[in-house]
Parts: structure tokens; C-alpha cells; sequence
């Protein structure tokens, strides 16, 4: 089976920007090239992952947890 209409949206644009704009010089597929990269640059940095665990206690019933946080200086 093929490909969705969006994914193969997607595929013919990032072809198309590649061979158009960065190979045959095209400032409108060059201009499109930059920004799917750039957006794709973007989503990787800003990618928000799981944080470690690291203290993990059971607390019994009647305790609790206080967190706080002192400055340094």
C-alpha cells in the first residue's frame, strides 16, 4: 500500500527542495530547503525528554516530602 497523501506531500516537497534548491538554484526551493531544516534543527533541540529519576523512596502513611531550594550564594 502507499504512502499517505500528507507523507507523500511532504516527500515530493522535501525532494523538490533539495534538487531544486540546494542542487539547482532555485532561491524560492533554496528558501524552502533552509526552513524545513531549520524547523527540523528546532524540534530536535527543543525536544523534551524524560528526566531521570534520582531519589525514588516509598513514604509512609502520616510522612511527607518537603522540597525546597536554597540559593548557593
Amino acid at each position: 500500500m502507499g504512502r499517505s497523501a500528507p507523507a507523500s506531500l511532504l516527500g515530493t516537497v522535501r525532494a523538490n527542495s533539495f534538487r531544486k534548491g540546494l542542487l539547482g538554484g532555485s532561491r524560492v526551493w533554496l528558501a524552502v530547503f533552509i526552513a524545513r531544516f531549520a524547523l527540523r534543527w528546532l524540534a530536535r533541540v527543543t525536544k523534551r525528554a524524560e528526566m531521570p529519576v534520582e531519589y525514588s523512596e516509598r513514604l509512609a502513611v502520616g510522612e511527607s516530602l518537603v522540597i525546597r531550594h536554597v540559593d548557593p550564594t
